[in-house]
């Protein structure tokens, strides 16, 4: 029983890897109004656009990928929106970010 499940693990890790070694580092420009995101609301409605042009970038970004391509995706969009939000420092987009990162 061993045997399988450890080539089952191998292969897995191996079809990955191109998602592991995908370059996450590309250059974009976020709309973002930094007067909405002074409140909750505001900061959700601009968390919610922001995520969704990340993630269309990064999705963009690994459209070639044959296999790992929602691994990869997924990967590049938290890192991606952990480089954005950082970048914004905005107290409110920071609670969201957080957030939604706890669950």
């Amino acid at each position: 029983m061993k045997r399988p499940l450890i080539a089952a693990a191998l292969a897995a890790s191996l079809l990955a890897t191109p998602a592991f070694a995908a370059s996450d580092n590309f250059e974009m420009a976020v709309n973002f109004d930094r007067a909405a995101a002074e409140s909750a609301e505001g900061a959700r409605a601009e968390y919610t656009s922001i995520r969704q042009e990340v993630s269309e970038r990064c999705a963009a970004e690994h459209e070639n990928f044959s296999v790992g391509r929602d691994l990869a995706t997924t990967l590049c969009t938290a890192r991606t929106m952990n480089k954005v939000v950082k970048a914004i420092d905005s107290p409110e987009l920071t609670k969201v970010h957080a957030a939604r990162k706890a669950g």
